[in-house]
């Protein structure tokens, strides 16, 4: 918790990056350089030039379209400063949306042509002859993190790959479990889950070595149906598939939403979040804002569709 209040202190006075393409220029205020990335690649979609500008305190950062030819800003908010951030033209977005499966209904529905791709997914499943079983242990917990996990984020992800202390995770309680899937009688596919209440918390996932022609044989699809099944021997209501980018264009958002996954609306000023500002005379930002639809949270933190 001291760590928190020392970072929510530390984004009252923000480090400014800007990004400059041939087409548009924004801004980042924030520390982080996964996000500060992510939003690079995602608004500029191409080649672009990067500059440090200083610092400057969080009230100041709507001033930015003031002070020169900027098209858009992302800003990290601290938890002090998020009632000021409510108020300034612009969306606060979390930087992840909840996402998770109703299970609590026949396969049947779950797996409905007409609503979900679980049909494709089962199709892979018996063509590639996929098979799951359960596993727990340390030596087993640190295989998927060596083998699978790691490889698998680093490769696909690069330099926005979240590296984070993963045995803090196989410390909660109540204790997660893996689910693996073979091929041929080999782990090819793993995933970190963890039942509490009435959810199965989906948490990680990893291929073997990071090995992306896994994911043609559709075993990712297939850790998501086979944790379906465990969840519902387990009695659990829903599978809780973890957060995407608030953007609908954001691929990894498009996929859950073919599982049939859904937005959970339960939000508090107690995650993070950031404040994403629009020049409304940039014809380039409002051309971005009209091809990528987006969540972005109202002052009760219930979670808003933004179709512009």
């Amino acid at each position: 918790m001291a760590y928190l209040w020392v970072k929510d202190l530390a984004r009252l006075y923000l480090p400014l990056y800007q990004y400059e393409s041939d087409k548009m220029r924004i801004i980042y205020a924030g520390y982080s350089s996964i996000k500060k990335n992510h939003f690079a690649r995602l608004l500029l979609e191409g080649d672009y030039e990067q500059n440090f500008l200083g610092r400057r305190p969080y009230m100041k950062i709507p001033e930015l379209f003031k002070d020169r030819k900027t098209d858009i800003v992302v800003a990290e908010i601290s938890r002090f400063a998020m009632e000021a951030f409510q108020r300034y033209k612009g969306f606060v977005l979390p930087e992840l949306v909840i996402m998770r499966i109703n299970i609590d209904r026949p396969m049947s529905e779950i797996c409905d042509k007409n609503r979900t791709d679980f049909p494709e997914v089962t199709r892979r499943i018996r063509k590639y002859s996929l098979t799951y079983e359960l596993l727990a242990g340390k030596e087993n917990f640190d295989y998927f993190v060596d083998k699978l996990y790691m490889p698998y984020i680093t490769r696909r992800h690069g330099d926005e790959a979240l590296i984070e202390d993963m045995n803090r995770l196989r410390e909660l309680s109540p204790a997660p479990f893996l689910l693996a899937v073979r091929e041929n009688g080999v782990i090819v596919a793993e995933s970190l889950i963890r039942k509490s209440g009435e959810i199965l918390y989906f948490m990680r996932l990893g291929l073997l070595d990071g090995n992306e022609e896994y994911l043609r044989h559709g075993t990712i699809g297939a850790l998501y149906y086979f944790s379906i099944l465990e969840g519902q021997k387990l009695g659990c209501r829903y599978l809780d598939v973890g957060g995407t980018r608030p953007f609908f264009t954001d691929g990894l958002t498009k996929y859950k939403l073919r599982l049939g996954a859904e937005f959970v609306d339960d939000y508090s000023p107690s995650i993070e979040h950031l404040w994403l500002g629009i020049n409304e005379n940039s014809s380039e930002a409002n051309g971005f804002m009209t091809r990528n639809p987006f969540l972005s949270l109202d002052k009760e933190f219930r979670l808003q569709k933004n179709f512009i």
